[in-house]
């Protein structure tokens, strides 16, 4: 395999068939992420050159004999960098898991850098006679002004960047099934290539199937989605296929070559690889599933599931309920949450993984409004909501209601049960001109410790005009409370009455 072009990075690779989903038994026979090596190589250093990356030393001195895994011609520049920034595509990296804090700065200088493939412990060749051999590495494109000359007849494939910032594949496509020539595919519908990107560049190459085509042919995937084009082929020989046939015709890869400049990073050459997306940060959402109904996608969650880190949540509170926070150490969650929201939607994400979201739901706070005219239009959402559970009432109940339960609802009690205020007791103190008044209910369901509204008693002269309500301190009682005693100036009035409001 080969890489050429000018000014750009070019890059040789061969790829054709179903990419494996996973990479366990991967046999490499090329693992380069040009970061410090182990014992018994030159370790890896910022601006090292190319050529002397894992050289090995050996001898009485440790220099004077060397065997080198990368090859330069004199003038290449090419050299271990710092990575800044590291690969953050959709896909998974060639090298998931290794270190990331260095790469390869390519300037070749019109030479030929080129990486050959170590069988065995010395160089060689792979065949994709029948088994695929994939290339698979992280790599940034510079924009080439003119396209590369392929001259070397062992060239199998060059992927370059042209000046309007399109990747293009240097192959072979076909005028019927046994004529092929050299053609340039050039891929638009990949948008502008940013040359301080890095980019997945994957290369599977094999045998489609025997006699399927006149040379081998290879798939191409950028950060794990395969490309298709015009001038690829089916395994019919139909157009618009994702089949590149190879420049050259022989079934085995010896080296990688590149040529210009640009950066490579995590160089795989390899019988398997693994382009399934990298698992997603995942996230434990704990809730109070008696309250909350909770959905993503439409597909019901569980309390204590683990989910993807980014998904939309649908989060439903039972009647009289608010999701009150979404809430965890790392966790974001962009939906309302709060007073009266008893329905949120909205994303939510860890920042790492195993972070666990706490769904909270409470009884209704604020005010809420009744639909009742007046003083009652709106009453306290907590007083409300407690009492509605504790009758076992639904809100669409209440509102259509909510006249005939307004008194139950003052009172506290079951909107099943008719009770009514009575004075059961006045006793006047003459001496300190005072009359006690001790007022109780009809039905011992009352607990005047703990109503939703207020005692308020009416002192006045006149039967046909009580005007305003006077208030007088009441001694809080202790629940259980049938009744309550009120302390009344005895001059206040001849008649009196109270009631709950």
């Amino acid at each position: 395999m080969n890489l050429t072009s000018k000014r750009m990075i070019p890059f040789l690779t061969m790829l054709a068939g179903v990419c494996a989903l996973s990479a366990s038994a991967q046999t490499r026979w090329v693992d380069d992420n040009f970061e410090a090596e182990g014992t018994g190589y030159t370790n890896a250093a910022i601006n090292q050159p190319a050529g002397t990356y894992k050289m090995s030393t050996w001898g009485t001195l440790g220099n004077e004999n060397t065997n080198l895994v990368w090859f330069a011609d004199q003038g290449d520049a090419s050299k271990i960098v710092a990575t800044t920034p590291a690969y953050s595509g959709v896909s998974k990296r060639p090298m998931e898991g290794s270190t990331t804090a260095q790469s390869l700065e390519l300037a070749t200088e019109g030479q030929t850098l080129m990486r050959p493939l170590y069988v065995d412990g010395v160089t060689g060749t792979v065949s994709f006679a029948t088994t695929p051999v994939y290339v698979d590495t992280l790599i940034k494109f510079t924009p080439s002004e003119d396209a590369p000359e392929i001259t070397e007849a062992t060239i199998k494939v060059a992927v370059f960047v042209d000046v309007n910032s399109n990747l293009v594949v240097r192959h072979k496509t076909s005028l019927d099934a046994l004529n092929l020539i050299n053609t340039n595919s050039v891929f638009t519908s990949l948008g502008a290539i940013d040359p301080e990107q890095w980019y997945r560049l994957t290369i599977k190459m094999t045998d489609p199937g025997p006699g399927t085509f006149v040379n081998p042919a290879f798939q191409i995937w950028i950060d794990g989605t395969q490309l298709s084009h015009e001038n690829g082929l089916d395994t019919e020989w139909g157009r618009n296929g994702t089949w590149f046939v190879s420049l050259h015709g022989d079934q085995t890869l010896s080296q990688i070559s590149f040529q210009g400049t640009g950066a490579v990073d995590e160089l795989v050459v390899a019988d398997t690889v693994d382009l399934t997306p990298p698992s997603s940060l995942t996230l434990t959402l704990s809730f109070n599933d008696t309250l909350l109904d909770v959905f993503i996608d439409g597909n019901p969650v569980a309390n204590n599931d683990s989910i993807a880190s980014g998904a939309t949540l649908n989060i439903n509170a039972i009647d009289w309920y608010q999701v009150e926070g979404v809430t965890g150490t790392g966790i974001t969650y962009t939906g309302t949450t709060g007073s009266l929201v008893n329905v949120s939607t909205g994303d939510i994400t860890a920042d790492e993984a195993g972070r666990t979201a706490t769904i909270a739901a409470v009884q209704y706070t604020g005010t809420i409004p009744t639909g009742l005219p007046g003083a009652y239009a709106n009453v306290p959402a907590d007083k409300l909501a407690a009492w509605a559970v504790s009758s076992g009432l639904t809100e669409a109940q209440v509102m259509a209601n909510a006249a005939d339960y307004l008194d139950n609802y003052l009172l506290n009690i079951d909107e099943s049960i008719n009770a009514q205020l009575e004075i059961t007791s006045i006793v006047i103190d003459t001496v300190n001109e005072i009359a006690t008044i001790t007022v109780a209910a009809t039905d011992p369901a009352v607990d005047f410790a703990l109503l939703n509204g207020t005692l308020v008693v009416w002192t006045s002269d006149d039967l046909a005009a009580w005007g305003e309500p006077t208030s007088y301190d009441i001694t809080p009682p202790v629940s259980p409370a049938a009744e309550v005693t009120i302390e009344v100036p005895y001059a206040a009035g001849n008649f009196i009455k109270a009631r709950v409001e």
